[in-house]
């Protein structure tokens, strides 16, 4: 299976298995840990049924498989899922995210009144509040558009989609970070070097951008924490982008299966779908699809539907 599959199904299962326990503590995991697929819960949604975690990639997916990068398609297929229940197990929403929704309603507005010109330049207008998850959980698919370009021009549009609602430059360097050290899994990479090398990239683009030292300061344990050695009190399943990374990379670095880490993630508690989906995709592509859980696979909603997706956007930009 082609790797872009691979991290779709990573992500899509492991965001099943994190929906049913969404906002329950770590201390309520710990006496009534999540050990396999779960159904009803929080959204009351039967076992398999992803969020929005994974619906708004699969929109992304769809936009990208056309074979453009088109900031307006993009935008409207953000609208379609918070409107239209688009790529959702049903056809209907039970979660999304605060922020998510008052940029999907900016984003309207912004169309509606043909100002479509504007979407590039959302970023100017970002505060320090737009530093949600958000964008994170969907970014995976831009990796298809972008493997086979320099890493000098992978910030650019990383930084344009996540602007769509989360438009803070912290957003766009967690989701820089992220999809590089994704690349680099899919190059091979042992997890240790495919981090080093995406820190030393971000490194880079941080250096130029002469950011201030306040900003660097809030992504350091980002760039310089060992993993392997962090101990689990020191990472939160929290819905801020930076922490949400954080607790990824701490799920995967003290896991060696696919299902550990899944696992690891959820049971960090609190925003448990969106850790769990962060750290599904890296998951899947470093130990394989073989490696998730069938009884998992077995039960993900629209789980063809999301083969065949992620075969498309696999053939939309060839490497």
């Amino acid at each position: 299976m082609n790797p872009i599959t691979t991290a779709l199904l990573g992500l899509s299962v492991a965001d099943a298995i994190g929906v049913p326990v969404e906002f329950q503590t770590r201390q309520q995991l710990y006496e009534n840990p999540v050990t396999d697929i779960r159904g009803y819960g929080t959204y009351n949604q039967p076992p398999g049924y992803f969020s929005d975690d994974s619906s708004l990639a699969f929109g992304l997916a769809e936009s990208l498989a056309t074979g453009k990068f088109d900031l307006v398609d993009q935008a409207k297929r953000l609208i379609n899922y918070k409107e239209h229940g688009y790529w959702t197990p049903e056809g209907q929403i039970f979660d999304i995210g605060m922020t998510t929704r008052q940029s999907i309603d900016k984003l309207q507005g912004l169309l509606r009144d043909g100002r479509e010109a504007d979407l590039p330049g959302l970023h100017e207008s970002a505060r320090e509040s737009d530093n949600g998850n958000g964008a994170l959980m969907r970014i995976f698919p831009l990796y298809a558009y972008l493997r086979d370009k320099p890493v000098a021009e992978w910030m650019a549009p990383i930084w344009q989609h996540s602007a769509l609602t989360h438009g803070h430059i912290r957003s766009a360097c967690c989701c820089f970070l992220y999809l590089r050290f994704c690349a680099h899994l899919i190059n091979k990479e042992a997890k240790e070097k495919a981090l080093e090398f995406a820190r030393r990239e971000l490194l880079d683009f941080l250096m130029a951008a002469n950011l201030p030292v306040e900003e660097l300061d809030t992504l350091a344990t980002l760039i310089k924490a060992d993993f392997s050695t962090l101990a689990r009190t020191q990472v939160q399943g929290s819905g801020y982008v930076v922490e949400c990374l954080e607790a990824a990379l701490w799920c995967l670095f003290n896991a060696e299966n696919y299902r550990d880490t899944v696992l690891g993630a959820v049971n960090l508690g609190r925003d448990t779908d969106t850790t769990a989906c962060v750290a599904g995709a890296p998951a899947a592509l470093l130990y394989g699809v073989d490696s998730i859980p069938a009884n998992w696979l077995a039960a993900l909603a629209r789980r063809e539907d999301i083969i065949e997706l992620g075969d498309r956007l696999e053939k939309a930009w060839p490497v």
